[in-house]
């Protein structure tokens, strides 16, 4: 829900217009979580005397709204108090969550004015409806994630996918989605296939195609100046910027990628190199 900006059709108090002048609003957000449920504990303040006696009146009230793009989940949580607690089960939100506070109107009002209102408005009421908005505060955003989270594993974040066509190319990869897709050509994604069924072979296909396709990632990642779109809204970035972090290795600050990114992605993956050459020899002797 993106409220930058917006026009409304009566003064608002808000932090991008002077609508309402020497006023302010500002609400924020203390969040926990339990086992099955997020807890989140609001406080919120206003400086306009109008609209805090319209509050006094309950004639507005203070409102959160949750807006979660992966599972849809959208909803708004009111109270006439300036601190109060309230809480969404776990399964309901994942990833990025945009929320949004406000002080809305809580029933029709015919003839709305405030003292604080700009000069130009000087003269003017205006007609407000239940639900309009009185006072607006920035956007925030949280970010939920599992508790268990299968795809924390790296290996796990890919996953291969065959590209059909004469100009197919061998390998590819798109890193545009939550996973990060492997794509190979008809013929090599059936090799793929057939090896992923022996489980003595699988650190050669991480050594083969995920290494590869982590390297370029971690390259990208420590070169980027901007980004064209929200990586944190993917979820193999969430991931991998989660491993990296217990390896010592922030995102934001280049100098700590002290190693390759050859190295590093060793690292991630647990080290499948001397894996791999291992299963080659054991297959030697096999042979």
């Amino acid at each position: 829900m993106q409220i930058n900006y917006r026009q409304y059709p009566h003064p608002v108090l808000s932090y991008f217009a002077d609508d309402v002048i020497d006023s302010d609003f500002q609400a924020s957000l203390k969040s926990s979580k339990t086992q099955n449920s997020y807890i989140f504990e609001a406080q919120c303040i206003t400086s306009s005397d109008g609209i805090n006696k319209l509050l006094n009146e309950k004639k507005a009230c203070y409102a959160f709204h949750f807006e979660c793009s992966t599972t849809r989940y959208r909803k708004v949580f009111r109270s006439f108090d300036s601190s109060f607690t309230f809480q969404l089960p776990a399964d309901t939100i994942e990833g990025k969550v945009q929320i949004c506070s406000f002080i809305l109107a809580s029933e029709n009002m015919d003839h709305y004015f405030l003292a604080e209102f700009h000069p130009d408005y000087e003269g003017h009421t205006f007609s407000i409806k239940k639900g309009d908005v009185l006072a607006i505060d920035a956007e925030r955003t949280f970010f939920a994630e599992k508790e268990y989270d299968p795809l924390r594993r790296i290996p796990s974040i890919f996953t291969v996918q065959p590209t059909r066509g004469e100009n197919a190319m061998p390998f590819d990869m798109d890193s545009s989605g939550h996973k990060i897709i492997i794509k190979l050509s008809e013929d090599n994604f059936e090799y793929y296939k057939t090896i992923s069924l022996n489980q003595n072979l699988q650190s050669l296909l991480s050594s083969l195609i995920i290494m590869p396709a982590l390297v370029s990632i971690l390259e990208t990642l420590k070169n980027a100046v901007d980004q064209e779109f929200d990586l944190e809204e993917c979820r193999w970035y969430r991931v991998i910027k989660s491993r990296l972090k217990e390896l010592g290795i922030d995102i934001d600050n280049k100098s700590t990628f002290s190693d390759s990114t050859l190295a590093v992605a060793q690292k991630l993956i647990g080290e499948p190199l001397n894996s791999s050459l291992l299963a080659l020899i054991n297959f030697d002797d096999e042979e």
